[in-house]
């Protein structure tokens, strides 16, 4: 299987050297070249010119040279990866400084299978190709591409979604489910089963918890941002917006009227989804028992502790471990 990894400016880099890091493995699991993996570029005449990436603010940057069109036949499939944007606000406008790469994909030809993940579903959405088709993609642009394009079968609650010779990924580790995929799909689950091993690969999520939502609250506004901080640094039992409004050096009033006006939430309520996506951490990437986790978030008592959990996500703290942990 010859795979094209896409680059173009503004990609995430970190998704497409890993992808290639797990077919390398698998090739020496196989011991053979099973896959061929090659760098595509948007079009012809970029071609054999690097393209440079910035993988840090500081400058630190990779050069990539792509060697084939993406438009090229000779390909069996392409993994598209997402870019870099700071929330659904821009992702319009960057969508349009991708047109040329859009054009290209709706020539790519049928026979071709498109990976993407992440913000590069957006590029399939826009190119057409998601049509009547289901997908996925991260889940604060639900809104934004299920505007964008009413007629695709959207999975949003699921973070890997193939149909036919598509298949879309959310986050931007959404490489992962799809790498796995297609090893399992050509080599077999148990060599599959043996790269998990030998590279510790991390089991992807399956499906969006239900706190995952939270997390896009702190990604524009500084405020937000102070009041994460906070509340994670908090014992549970000290939660009150008076003495959070005296660590941000502000009044209840002001506090209260400002976060309502960005997260559209209470204050308090907000803490309090802090808190238990705090816990979701816990139990999800943690063995630590459901005692130890209320002890270390500083709640009462591990009662209130599983009645608040409950009560915000709708499972019990045993039950969202089953569902979404990653060492069960």
């Amino acid at each position: 299987m010859k795979v094209g990894l896409l680059v173009y400016p503004g990609c995430m880099a970190s998704g497409l050297l890993a992808f290639a890091e797990l077919l390398q493995a698998a090739n020496k699991r196989a011991g053979a070249a099973r896959f061929d993996v090659v760098w595509a570029g948007v079009n012809t005449p970029s071609l054999n010119q690097p393209v440079e990436l910035q993988i840090t603010d500081n400058g630190a940057r990779l050069s990539v040279t792509p060697t084939l069109s993406m438009t090229d036949d000779s390909l069996d499939a392409i993994l598209v990866p997402g870019f870099w944007t700071d929330g659904e606000a821009n992702i319009s406008r960057l969508l349009q400084n991708y047109s040329d790469l859009v054009d290209q994909l709706k020539r790519v030809q049928p026979n071709i299978q498109l990976w993407a993940y992440c913000s590069a579903v957006g590029l399939l959405v826009d190119a057409g190709v998601l049509t009547g088709k289901k997908a996925t993609s991260t889940w604060w642009l639900t809104n934004f591409l299920s505007a964008r394009n009413p007629q695709i079968m959207w999975r949003f609650s699921q973070t890997f979604v193939a149909d036919d010779a598509i298949m879309t990924a959310s986050g931007v580790n959404g490489y992962l489910p799809i790498a796995q995929a297609i090893i399992e799909q050509e080599l077999g689950h148990n060599l599959l089963r043996d790269i998990i091993d030998v590279m510790v690969v991390p089991k992807p999520e399956s499906r969006v918890t239900p706190l995952q939502a939270v997390n896009v609250m702190a990604f524009d506004d500084p405020l937000i941002r102070q009041i994460y901080a906070w509340v994670e640094e908090t014992p549970a039992s000290a939660l009150m917006v008076s003495l959070l409004a005296k660590g941000l050096n502000t009044t209840e009033r002001t506090l209260a009227r400002k976060t309502k006006a960005i997260t559209g939430l209470p204050c308090a309520h907000l803490m309090r989804l802090v808190k238990m996506r705090q816990a979701s951490d816990y139990l999800i990437y943690s063995s630590q028992a459901v005692n130890q986790i209320s002890d270390c978030l500083g709640f009462t008592d591990e009662t209130s502790f599983r009645r608040t959990f409950k009560s915000v996500t709708g499972y019990t703290p045993s039950a969202y471990r089953r569902q979404f942990g990653r060492f069960s």
